[in-house]
């Protein structure tokens, strides 16, 4: 079977995720040493957006951070709470400036 045979056939089986269980409201799950999936939510037909929390030595790096409403803001007060050590924000990544990704950047 070559590589686009495969390709097709996996296509078929549908979609295999490698987690069970999707990150909880203001926590998340580790996927990676040092990498924290967080699933924030959206006010929009397209219902959460995924942020990565990455371990930055002194503190942990955000790429992207939601789009600015009280819910997403509340939501980082849970993260925040929930945090699995005491170190602070180092830098935020964004992707692109679609106000999902860089709402909460400020």
């Amino acid at each position: 079977m070559d590589g686009l045979e495969e390709a097709a056939e996996a296509n078929k089986r549908g979609l295999t995720y490698p987690f069970a269980e999707l990150p909880q409201r203001g926590r998340t799950i580790v996927v990676a040493p040092g990498v924290h999936w967080i699933r924030m939510p959206l006010p929009y037909a397209l219902d959460h957006i995924n942020l990565w929390a990455l371990d930055d030595g002194a503190g942990w790096a955000l790429v992207d951070t939601g789009v600015r409403t009280e819910e997403t803001a509340a939501v980082w007060r849970d993260l925040f709470a929930n945090s699995p050590d005491d170190r602070t924000l180092t830098r935020v990544f964004v992707t692109h400036m679609h106000p999902d990704h860089v709402g909460m950047a400020g």
